[in-house]
């Protein structure tokens, strides 16, 4: 062969792990844009949280988990300083904390040990799944690239021109956030492994009706068992699509096929199973109560979702995809693309259940290929280079606006992305002390205590802090000088707990100091820029935490 007529690096290297030059410049832009926050962070030098999403109290929430579950299999709330049994079992958070136990990593390193497994079932689940349902390459690409990576534009219309002010900005960036494939990426690895199981979990059922093979079927049903219980919202949804599409084929005008009653109760009992537990948990555990409370569909003054927003936030792909609802749908997986939009919006309306903005998570899929469907199927040859603008307008300026949130989220300091030297060490303490108790802690350092130390503190999460409106703000006007004297060691009191922590944020801790001094069993210990109160012992602090991992 002449050597101008061999194929480039790119193209060699795509095809030894079967994918084309296209294929391989997305999984590098997923991976790079995956890996962007961390490094970002990494950069700095400083020791990292674990955090790199854009809530960085949801990472810290799983750290405890990670830890928990590695110290006992199921897992208890860290976030109420006060007794309670573990129920709450996790398949992901198990396994990562069983290698924190047993290998000797951080918890932090043990959850992003996920992240290249969460990369590459996202990449795959929609690169066969495109592959499967869009023909001509050119068509793929569109699709992949728009599954992958499509930030709907409204969202930065709005940020950037003001319209509507900062409540309206967050309504169309929760909207965008939830159906963002690339989001799930940034500090929540196992909803990006469950939602982008569904596919293969599809492509495997469709097998499966073609061959029989009971091995599919099982290894099906496990993905089904596995969606559930890390994403119930999507446990649901793949269960409804099964249904819909056997029961929609058994039409006359679909074919008249026989629905396969061994596939529905499989699937239907392995979705099943997950959502029993999980609804026995918000009935039997104070914290998953509590959890589904604060988390119902509007519990928060923001978390509003008009069907206007919805509609311009969609539209872009909801009105091409729509052309592809009047062609025929000669197969099953056919059936299963049409009917997966529309079971997304039959679990969002669904009256059980919490949290319903999740159900949105993994609609970028099915709506890009459907889009792209859709216009393949009009009458008018669209050019390519039309076609490139576009995909470019879903993605460029969506993913610039999100980039530069995560930006702000990090540089409000609202959150820990980082531990600084004296809190590491203040931390370690805590670690290390072998008596009982928990920790008071301002609302930002709080988040580090249970993962970094086994400890449970006073405050938390807002979904597994009881009235954590009141603990947050009274605790932070501790710390920050607001609450002083008799009113202050009241609160102390009242919160049994025995240490206090003083993180790096606050700059000056006289007048903690000066309130807390009549309660001390000896002067603060001084880790740096982080300070640590030890509280003169009470029997009720036993009562509420005790040892470290107990």
């Amino acid at each position: 062969m002449d050597a101008s007529a061999r194929p480039g690096l790119i193209t060699r290297s795509a095809a030894k792990i079967g994918l084309d030059p296209f294929e391989l410049l997305c999984l590098l832009a997923l991976t790079a844009l995956a890996m962007a926050p961390l490094i970002a962070l990494a950069s700095k030098g400083r020791d990292l949280s674990a955090a790199d999403g854009f809530f960085a109290t949801d990472q810290m929430q799983y750290l405890w988990w990670i830890r928990d579950a590695g110290n006992h299999v199921l897992i208890g709330n860290a976030w109420d300083l006060a007794p309670g049994e573990r129920r709450f079992l996790h398949p992901g958070f198990l396994i990562s904390g069983l290698i924190h136990h047993y290998v000797g990593i951080s918890v932090g390193l043990s959850y992003l040990l996920w992240k290249p497994v969460a990369i590459a079932v996202t990449f795959i689940g929609c690169l066969l799944y495109v592959r499967r349902l869009v023909i001509g390459k050119g068509a793929q690409h569109a699709a992949l690239a728009l599954a992958l990576f499509s930030v709907m534009p409204v969202v930065a219309i709005v940020a950037w021109t003001g319209w509507g002010g900062k409540p309206r900005t967050y309504t169309f960036g929760f909207i965008t956030g939830e159906i963002w494939s690339a989001h799930y990426l940034w500090g929540y690895l196992f909803t990006a492994i469950a939602v982008f199981m569904i596919p293969l979990v599809l492509l495997a059922l469709e097998r499966w009706r073609e061959t029989r093979r009971t091995a599919i079927l099982i290894w099906s049903a496990l993905g089904v068992l596995i969606i559930t219980w890390l994403q119930p919202w999507q446990g649901a949804e793949i269960a409804g699509i099964v249904i819909a599409v056997e029961l929609l084929r058994a039409l006359p005008r679909l074919g008249g096929r026989r629905p396969s009653w061994l596939m529905l109760a499989v699937v239907g009992t392995a979705a099943a199973l997950p959502a029993i537990y999980y609804l026995w948990l918000s009935r039997a555990d104070p914290g998953w109560k509590l959890a589904g409370e604060v988390n119902r569909a509007g519990a928060q003054a923001l978390w509003a979702w008009p069907w206007w927003a919805v509609v311009a936030t969609l539209i872009p792909l909801a009105l091409p995809a729509a052309f592809a609802y009047r062609l025929k749908a000669p197969s099953w997986q056919d059936v299963a693309l049409r009917v997966w939009p529309l079971a997304i919006i039959a679990v969002y309306l669904a009256p059980t259940g919490t949290f319903p903005y999740h159900s949105w998570q993994g609609l970028m899929l099915p709506l890009a290929i459907l889009a792209v469907i859709g216009v393949k199927s009009l009458p008018i040859r669209t050019p390519t280079w039309a076609v490139v603008i576009v995909v470019g307008l879903l993605i460029v300026p969506g993913t610039a606006h999100k980039v530069e949130v995560f930006y702000n989220s990090v540089h409000s300091a609202a959150d820990p992305y980082w531990v600084f030297p004296g809190e590491v060490d203040a931390l370690n303490a805590l670690e290390q002390d072998p008596r009982p108790g928990g920790v008071l802690a301002p609302s930002y350092s709080s988040l580090l205590v249970p993962g970094r130390t086994g400890r449970e503190t006073y405050v938390g999460p807002f979904s597994w802090t009881p009235n954590w409106s009141y603990r947050a703000t009274t605790a932070n006007d501790l710390f920050e000088g607001r609450l002083t004297g008799q009113a202050a060691r009241d609160f102390v009191i009242d919160s049994r707990a025995r240490w206090l922590l003083a993180d790096c944020r606050l700059k000056d801790v006289s007048a903690l100091d000066r309130s807390l001094a009549p309660l001390l069993a000896h002067p603060p210990e001084r880790f740096g820029c982080a300070t640590l109160y030890e509280l003169r012992y009470r029997p009720d602090m036993a009562a509420a935490a005790g040892l470290p991992d107990q």
